[in-house]
């Protein structure tokens, strides 16, 4: 078997194992996060293309307990900024299986008209991104090796 095509069985076999470590049900809109401490946060699910892009843009609220779960294909490189995003955030990159990779605490906000070369970002290896209010992540023993719960609520 030539390389390249050893290279991309194993590129499909990770993207496999990080669909299936997840379980996300069909037609699942919010998850409930359990951080290390217990505290239980739910988040709203971006899913697709559009709701990655859009994110938690132009909200100025994020409640204690709410968040955002990115949940991508594949592990990878993972880029986020902060454009028409008014509230303040922990961003904690995952693996498939829940377990932290790493976390930027207090990522600061954009204000209407910055420019974008002074806009907040943040960058790693992942296969989601929790989008936390900041502080979030201390408070709750949130730290690269440890593992989050999670859970679906029931369709309303």
């Amino acid at each position: 078997m030539k390389k390249t095509s050893l290279l991309l069985a194993a590129a499909l076999a990770g993207l496999a194992g990080a669909a299936l470590a997840l379980k996300i049900p069909s037609g699942a809109a919010a998850a409930e996060l359990r951080l290390p401490d217990g505290f239980r946060v739910r988040a709203e699910l971006a899913l697709t293309v559009e709701a990655q892009a859009k994110g938690l843009m132009y909200r100025d609220t994020l409640a204690p307990d709410a968040g955002m779960l990115f949940v991508f294909g594949g592990p990878g490189v993972k880029h986020f900024w902060m454009k028409n995003t008014y509230v303040d955030l922990d961003m904690v990159f995952l693996d498939a299986d829940l377990k932290v990779l790493r976390v930027f605490h207090r990522v600061p906000r954009s204000v209407p008209g910055q420019p974008e070369a002074e806009l907040a970002r943040a960058s790693s290896s992942a296969v989601c991104v929790l989008e936390l209010p900041a502080g979030a992540a201390r408070a709750h023993r949130v730290k690269p090796g440890a593992r989050l719960g999670i859970s679906f609520p029931p369709k309303k």
